[in-house]
């Protein structure tokens, strides 16, 4: 391991190399995730580093064992992955109703439970498969202080795809929670305005 920061390029991208290179942090590139700084940032190929804001993540570093944003809102576990993929999830998790997170932006701390994650999450992913269900398996497992990043970290990415849905369901619809236990699916550009339909619609009873 090298003290200090650096980034961790899973897989070659010249943009990534030159944006590592605009903010002074030397890179390493190696799929099989090494920690190999004292604080790591973990990057997928495709995805814009936010310069601007390592300087944050790597502040919270200092008290959380790893951070990483959000991955997409109206999506979660059950909606991702093959069912037998959800089922060994659901083992690990418990519930499937829980967000999912955006693994190609993973900040790690060199402590235990960093290393144990990191572990873990190469663990989960040796079968292939859905990567954000295994992450969310090594998480469970692990159980870090991980720190939460709101999904504008993500503002930049440039190869985020839709997940895969399931049960012959349209490819292009998200799940929304319109009330405790009670989800609809829209397109994703309709999410806010299935919401509000459904909040006037609740008021109108209550009166």
């Amino acid at each position: 391991m090298s003290a200090g920061k650096g980034i961790v390029l899973l897989g070659e991208d010249k943009n990534i190399h030159a944006q590592a290179k605009q903010g002074k942090l030397p890179i390493v590139v190696d799929p099989t995730m090494p920690l190999a700084f004292d604080k790591t940032l973990f990057v997928t190929p495709g995805i814009h580093v936010p310069l601007d804001l390592l300087g944050a993540a790597w502040q919270f570093l200092d008290k959380w064992d790893a951070a990483m944003p959000l991955w997409r809102y109206g999506v979660n576990a059950t909606d991702v992955g093959t069912p037998s993929e959800r089922r060994g999830t659901e083992k690990v998790v418990r519930d499937l109703r829980v967000m999912l997170y955006a693994h190609e932006l993973l900040f790690v701390r060199d402590n235990d439970a960093g290393r144990a994650l990191v572990a873990a999450f190469v663990e989960e992913r040796a079968d292939g498969g859905e990567a954000r269900l295994a992450f969310l398996r090594a998480f469970y497992r692990v159980k870090p202080r991980l720190c939460v990043l709101p999904r504008s970290w993500l503002a930049e990415v440039q190869q985020f795809k839709a997940p895969k849905q399931h049960s012959g369901r349209a490819t292009n619809l998200v799940q929304v929670e319109i009330g405790p236990g009670r989800f609809v699916r829209c397109r994703p550009e309709n999410v806010e305005k299935v919401r509000e339909q459904f909040a006037r619609g609740g008021r109108r009873r209550a009166r």
